[in-house]
This record gives C-alpha cells, sequence and structure tokens, in this order.
C-alpha cells in the first residue's frame, strides 16, 4: 500500500476533482490489488496445502510402490533360485547318471576284452587240436570201416558154419 500511495502523490495535481477521481479509482485498483493478492495467497496457501496432502500422499504411494516393488523383486528372485537350484539339481543328476553309464560301460568293455582274449585262447587251443580231431576222424572212419568188415566177415563164417554143419550131416 505504501507504494500505491506514492503513486498518487507522484499524480500531477491538475484538479481537485480529477485528482479525487484518480485517487478514488487508484485505491480502488489497490484494494482490488490487495484483494487479488488476498486471493491469491490464500489460493497460493491452498495449492500448498493441497501439494502437500498431495506430497504426502505420493509419499505414501511412493513408500507402498518401494515395498511392493521389493518384495515383488524378492518372490521373483526366489522363484529364479528355484528355479536354478531344480537345474543345478538335474545337471547333478545328470552327471551322476554320466558316471555310473560310463562305469558300467568300462565293466562291459573291460568283460568284452577278457571275453575276446579267452575267445582267441579257445581258437588257439581249437587250431592246436585240429590235427588231432582230424586223426580221430580218420580212426572214426576206419573203425566204421572195420566194422563193415566185421559184419560182413560175422555173416560169412554163418554162411560157412551153416554148410560145413550141412556137410557134416551127410
Amino acid at each position: 500500500m505504501a507504494d500505491g500511495g506514492s503513486e498518487v502523490e507522484n499524480l500531477p495535481k491538475t484538479s481537485d476533482s480529477k485528482t479525487e477521481k484518480e485517487s478514488h479509482e487508484s485505491s480502488t485498483k489497490l484494494e482490488e490489488s490487495e484483494d487479488t493478492l488476498e486471493v491469491i495467497s490464500t489460493d497460493s496457501n491452498s495449492r500448498r496445502r493441497i501439494a502437500s496432502e498431495s506430497s504426502l500422499n505420493e509419499d505414501a504411494s511412493y513408500a507402498e510402490l518401494q515395498d511392493t516393488c521389493r518384495e515383488t523383486f524378492k518372490k521373483i528372485a526366489e522363484y529364479l533360485n528355484g528355479e536354478l537350484t531344480a537345474s543345478l539339481d538335474d545337471y547333478a543328476l545328470l552327471e551322476k547318471l554320466n558316471k555310473l553309464t560310463t562305469s558300467k560301460y568300462q565293466e562291459m568293455s573291460t568283460m568284452a576284452k577278457t571275453l575276446i582274449t579267452t575267445m582267441e585262447e579257445l581258437d588257439g587251443k581249437y587250431k592246436s587240436l585240429q590235427p588231432y580231431l582230424d586223426q580221430i576222424d580218420r580212426v572214426e572212419e576206419s573203425v566204421a570201416s572195420l566194422e563193415q568188415a566185421a559184419y560182413r566177415l560175422d555173416a560169412y563164417s554163418k554162411k560157412l558154419e551153416s554148410r560145413f554143419k550141412r556137410l557134416e550131416k551127410r
């Protein structure tokens, strides 16, 4: 107001009625300005209060959002940890199965090598016995031929005996 009053004093003084009129207009304008300032001030206070409440609500919402995000990330981390643990367990099981399979194949390989060695030994023994087996086959053929000869000789001797008996009877 002090500024508004000094403006009125600085106005040129042409006539009293004009001055009074201008003074009145000035004071009216000044009062309107003060009312506007009060409204603006009140409006500004309201805005600050609303902004403050909004800020509190935003702070509360922000804090709640942070808590929710932390919990969500914690749950996601637990889930991923569980998935990774399950995968690790699967890989550990596969590793055990591979080791068991490897040991079984090594046993089978050892057994196959032993069988191959044994078969080679048996084959060697068979080859070393082959001349004797051939000889046995020849002896068997000879025995069979001798048996046939013995049957024929027996048959012939029976014929001779029967002839001799017939001749003797006569």
